[in-house]
């Protein structure tokens, strides 16, 4: 399931993928030592770019499990890449992406 976004001071779109994570395991080990965590990115601008971005980060087991380490990815990174903007539903971000697509 799909977030979406608009921010009208940088004229942004964002379309989030749901968050994903899973262990990463070193080499020769069975305990996991990592948790990533992952999402994918579709940022639409009235330019007609658009950026399509995987945003990963990763945390130690011995301090997260998966969901507290999913709240703080949400928390840290994907909050610094849509601070300003306000969460728009689907048919929304579908009316903007035609607009974009409508003026080429």
């Amino acid at each position: 399931m799909c977030e979406y976004y608009f921010d009208e001071d940088r004229a942004l779109a964002f379309k989030i993928n749901s968050i994903n994570s899973a262990f990463v395991y070193e080499e020769d080990q069975n305990n996991p030592k990592t948790i990533l965590v992952h999402t994918n990115v579709k940022v639409t601008n009235f330019k007609k770019e658009k950026i399509r971005r995987i945003l990963s980060e990763t945390y130690p087991t011995d301090m997260y499990d998966f969901e507290s380490a999913e709240k703080e990815f949400s928390n840290k990174l994907l909050a610094k890449l849509i601070d300003g903007a306000k969460k728009i539903s689907e048919q929304e971000y579908e009316t903007i992406k035609a607009k974009v697509e409508a003026s080429a």
